[in-house]
């Protein structure tokens, strides 16, 4: 997983019927234009966002790598509904 970023990523996600969504798994394609898929394991935040055009959700979450707990950034556009990856807290 990079360490930083900004990809544009492919997500699978829930959403409740109240309309909170949450993340389960992504797509990105790295520098090397290799395809790296990524298991979301925990949210460990969520924080809204109301700058521009409607805004973005920034979702802290973490999986694990090589036996490591790996913490990033997604953050979701609200108004183009684009997933971002936004790269390694740690």
């Amino acid at each position: 997983m990079e360490q930083t970023a900004n990809y544009p990523i492919q997500m699978i996600s829930v959403t409740s019927t109240l309309g909170d969504m949450t993340p389960l798994k992504f797509r990105y394609e790295n520098e090397a234009h290799e395809l790296i898929t990524v298991k979301v394991d925990d949210v460990c935040a969520r924080k809204e966002l109301s700058l521009g055009y409607g805004g973005s959700i920034i979702y802290t979450c973490a999986s694990s790598l090589d036996e490591q707990r790996i913490l990033y950034e997604l953050r979701y556009e609200v108004g183009s509904h684009k997933w971002i990856f936004g790269g390694r807290l740690n």
